[in-house]
């Protein structure tokens, strides 16, 4: 098995550990809002440990939501040149799970304000929820072009590359580096980098990453489960302990 053949197997454990988890890594983190996979709703009453409770009738809090975005793309398709409205539906459509209705609504935005930052933000985000992830790439580019130090965008850059099928690991870990040269404290930049390189079997590296995140977040809950996955790594035969992440890294 080559090189290639190797990364691209790592790849696909990866993928079945994604599903399993939804803290392994951070999403789109440069939104506000945090979207739960749906694994989580099998613990705990399908609430996370730390999740605050949530109403006592939910059944009226989700009409009350189905309302709001009802409400908000109404107005957005009755008045398409309204470019506020399309953001609002947009996002209202984005955080419902609705994400190529989302997709719609923001490129009428971006059509009304063309090169508007949050806008084409909103365009990587929408689409990297739709999985499209070398559309998400293009956003994201787009948006880094105006605002390059924006490590939550580029470190969601870096994912697309990672979560795409072929997958492109050096190519996400590079973007993770130039994030780090902007923030070298972002943690969810510093765990994604952990994971990518435990799993693409580069353990020096992924030691390396992990004891910069434990020393800026020493109580962070994801460490053990980060630990776990390069002791996984280490224990495969296709690992490459100590190289340090060499042959990754890109100029």
């Amino acid at each position: 098995m080559n090189r290639e053949n190797i990364l691209f197997a790592a790849v696909g454990l990866l993928l079945g550990y994604l599903i399993a988890f939804h803290l392994v890594v951070y999403v789109n983190q440069n939104q506000p809002v945090r979207r739960v996979a749906a694994a989580d709703e099998e613990q705990a009453g399908g609430l996370p440990p730390d999740h605050p409770a949530l109403p006592a009738d939910g059944t009226k809090d989700n009409q009350r939501s189905q309302s709001s975005i009802e409400h908000a793309t109404r107005g957005a398709r009755q008045d398409p040149k309204d470019f506020d409205a399309q953001v609002e539906a947009g996002t209202a459509s984005l955080e419902a799970g609705q994400a190529e209705d989302a997709i719609d609504f923001f490129t009428k935005a971006n059509q009304l304000r063309p090169g508007d930052y949050d806008t084409l933000v909103k365009l990587g985000n929408a689409n990297f929820e739709a999985r499209r992830f070398d559309v998400a790439e293009r956003w994201y580019n787009e948006a880094l072009a105006k605002k390059p130090e924006d490590v939550g965008v580029r470190s969601d850059l870096g994912l697309t590359y990672f979560l795409r099928d072929p997958p492109q690991p050096e190519k996400a870990v590079a973007e993770f580096r130039r994030a780090l040269q902007y923030d070298p404290n972002h943690v969810p930049t510093l765990h994604n980098l952990t994971l990518v390189l435990a799993k693409t079997g580069d353990i020096g590296g992924a030691q390396a990453t992990l004891a910069r995140l434990e020393k800026i977040n020493p109580q962070n809950d994801d460490l053990s489960q980060l630990r776990e996955e390069i002791e996984k790594a280490r224990r495969s035969p296709t690992s490459s302990e100590g190289d340090g992440g060499k042959g990754q890294k890109k100029s």
